[in-house]
């Protein structure tokens, strides 16, 4: 490779390259298609674990998230706290803070030509073989579910520092409340389509007291890459972030995700090594992995038994699955108290662990 590296498309999984290679001493040259960054509408959620070479910047952070209240088709399992940290983001600035602190030369309205491996910049043309492409969920070629949700403002009685879960077992999805500075993103996803899912949302306002006399600042939809990991290359460029499948499939969170992948393949490829070799073996790829197998399980079981499993989850557990942290050991000890769920789970997710 050349002292210059390439990203194609300016979102967490860009971002992940453009870090790793700025680490590395190389010129970053970041191709965004769009006028602006965080074109995609999300849930704008990072848990704060130890996976970022980075302290997220205070200056872009709108809550901070100490606690999940989790429901089950209306019953609550637990609202939770002390073992987890999160923050909502505003994601445009992230994006925009992070890119400069890792000095990457972000050039807007330049579009990659997947027939041509080329970059129209203004009136010129750059040739890009080499390289990292982010390009998002258009280049996706597995499953995804829509999302829809709304920005409101004026609501009562909403935990500013919790997220708020509601799985529906019969949608195989679930509704979400999350705070946006002042403000709340309320949505719902699952397996389903666009419009039965802005009529859902619709009555699950209606029924909640809380958004009585809420005012709608954004409405919002997209589609969110489930299908687990679509690894390799886009004209010599190793695709990376939800390209390549790098979301969360039970939960969707795909920002840490897509970061995470980013860094890694880039920083394979300017260290000499096969980038995919370096995602398939990583952590990352391997929670995607298991998260994939118990969404395919989830599926085939009757929604009495979702509600059931769900329900028996105590939220150290929800919470390990859903952050891609499962350990299989944990899940060998819980055996001695919860025998036919932890077995059940471990059978599941075993074949996952092994990068393929």
């Amino acid at each position: 490779m050349s002292s210059v590296l390439y990203v194609v498309g300016g979102g967490p999984g860009g971002l992940g390259a453009a870090y790793a290679g700025s680490r590395l001493g190389y010129r970053v040259v970041v191709f965004e298609a769009h006028d602006s960054l965080a074109v995609k509408p999300c849930g704008r959620g990072i848990p704060v674990i130890g996976d970022f070479p980075f302290s997220i910047p205070r200056e872009v952070v709108l809550n901070r998230i100490s606690y999940v209240d989790l429901y089950v088709d209306g019953v609550r399992a637990f609202k939770a706290g002390g073992w987890i940290e999160g923050v909502i983001v505003d994601k445009s600035a992230f994006l925009e803070h992070l890119f400069a602190s890792a000095g990457a030369e972000v050039l807007y309205r330049s579009k990659y030509n997947i027939r041509g491996s080329y970059v129209r910049v203004g009136g010129s043309t750059v040739e890009v073989k080499s390289g990292v492409f982010a390009g998002g969920f258009p280049y996706y070629e597995g499953e995804r579910i829509p999302v829809v949700q709304y920005v409101v403002e004026k609501v009562k009685d909403v935990d500013l520092e919790a997220i708020e879960i509601r799985f529906d077992t019969s949608l195989l999805g679930y509704y979400y409340v999350f705070p946006q500075g002042d403000s709340v993103e309320v949505g719902v996803g699952g397996f389903s389509n666009h419009n039965t899912l802005w009529g859902l949302l619709d009555k699950f306002l209606e029924s909640d007291d809380r958004f009585r006399g809420f005012r709608i600042a954004r409405r919002e939809a997209a589609v969110v890459s489930v299908g687990g990991l679509r690894l390799g290359y886009i004209n010599g460029l190793v695709k990376v972030g939800e390209a390549s499948g790098y979301v969360l499939p039970l939960t969707g969170e795909g920002i840490r995700p897509s970061f995470i992948s980013g860094y890694i393949a880039a920083k394979a490829l300017i260290e000499g090594r096969d980038p995919i070799k370096a995602l398939k073996s990583s952590w990352i790829s391997r929670a995607i992995r298991i998260q994939r197998r118990l969404l395919e399980w989830a599926k085939s079981m009757p929604t009495g038994n979702r509600r059931k499993l769900l329900l028996s989850l105590s939220p150290e557990e929800h919470a390990e699955i859903a952050l891609g942290t499962l350990r299989i050991s944990k899940l060998a000890r819980s055996m001695l108290l919860k025998p036919g769920i932890a077995l059940s789970i471990l059978t599941k997710i075993l074949p996952a662990t092994i990068s393929s």
